[in-house]
């Protein structure tokens, strides 16, 4: 909803009333609000309050003006103060209602869900150089904590995977999907983030018509306890991978990468330069007899799985999302440290 704010008084519909700023339609009340964010289920709750707005009787602002303001609504998500077109004091001019656009002519569409992460960053940045058009979803709708150059060549929105309305429309037109979404938390967190998720992302991205998808999961070793500590991640992953399975027999490709590797940015001047102890050690495997066989045995097999690094996954998901002769199915840990395009 929209956050500060008392009765404006601004107009005959708000003072008699005592209703907070988001709770009024009229035009005249948003005058210095500091706007934040809308809550979208107040738009069928406030419909009588909307209609008796309308009533000249009622409200200082003509219905003109009102229907100005209805024809350009939308969500105020990341509208600064003083930027509402029609808003006195505002120095956006007030736009006629948009027209239908036209079928998208652009650019091959590739969506990256999770695009803002660790993984997902560097999946948008190596998608680039495949000339697609490349959009990121992710609930921030914002670049990662790095503003690299190439952040400005991304299209960023805000979406949610578990609420497909968020973004099903865009999916419109889109070639290929990856999803790099995943987290740890709760057991029962793990599984919604891990699973449910993605689930939903896929199954949306099928209905929609997208051609091809990819899932970046993950690899879970040959741990004792494991299995115990990490039940929702894993159960998550699977119920993802199977969904991947089912609408995408043919297009869909799943990654079970194990440790993936990189300069992970934590804060705007904080970066872990998790290379410099997993590179010697992936590059000592590659000199290891027998490492992939050694890989299988219990409890002490994962010290002998390859650790991957993040430009890698992203090379090998971007050519499983564009290229239609890329095999359908799962690729393992060592395909990927091994795949050269």
């Amino acid at each position: 909803m929209f956050e500060g704010g008392g009765p404006c008084g601004s107009c005959m519909f708000c003072q008699p009333q005592g209703l907070h700023v988001c709770q009024c339609f009229n035009i005249g009340c948003y005058r210095g609000a500091a706007i934040q964010s809308l809550d979208p289920t107040l738009t069928i709750s406030m419909l009588p309050r909307l209609i008796s707005a309308l009533r000249p009787s009622l409200c200082s602002y003509d219905a003109g003006v009102m229907a100005r303001a209805l024809g350009s609504w939308r969500s105020y998500a990341d509208v600064a103060p003083g930027s509402l077109p029609g808003v006195p004091g505002s120095t956006t001019p007030v736009t006629e209602p948009q027209q239908p656009q036209d079928a998208y002519t652009g650019p091959p569409k590739l969506v990256v869900f999770g695009g803002r992460g660790f993984v997902g960053s560097a999946v948008c940045k190596e998608a680039l150089k495949t000339g697609m058009h490349v959009i990121s979803i992710s609930p921030a709708g914002t670049p990662p904590i790095h503003r690299e150059p190439w952040t400005r060549e991304v299209e960023w929105v805000r979406g949610n995977c578990l609420e497909p309305r968020t973004y099903q429309d865009i999916l419109q037109g889109t070639y290929a999907a990856i999803s790099c979404v995943g987290g740890f938390g709760s057991q029962a967190d793990m599984l919604r983030i891990n699973g449910t998720a993605n689930a939903a992302a896929i199954a949306t991205a099928k209905e929609a018509g997208v051609e091809r998808f990819v899932y970046i999961s993950a690899h879970v070793p040959n741990v004792p306890g494991l299995d115990y500590a990490l039940t929702g991640y894993i159960q998550g992953k699977k119920q993802a991978e199977d969904e991947l399975l089912r609408s995408y027999p043919t297009g869909g490709v799943i990654l079970r990468p194990w440790v993936i590797y990189g300069d992970r940015a934590v804060s705007n001047v904080v970066t872990l330069p998790l290379g410099m102890f997993f590179a010697p050690f992936e590059y000592a495997l590659k000199h290891i007899p027998q490492a992939k066989q050694l890989s299988q045995l219990p409890l002490i097999g994962a010290t002998f799985l390859p650790p991957v690094a993040v430009e890698q996954v992203a090379k090998v998901a971007v050519a499983a999302a564009t290229d239609p002769t890329f095999a359908n199915g799962v690729v393992d840990d060592w395909k990927i440290a091994e795949w050269n395009a």
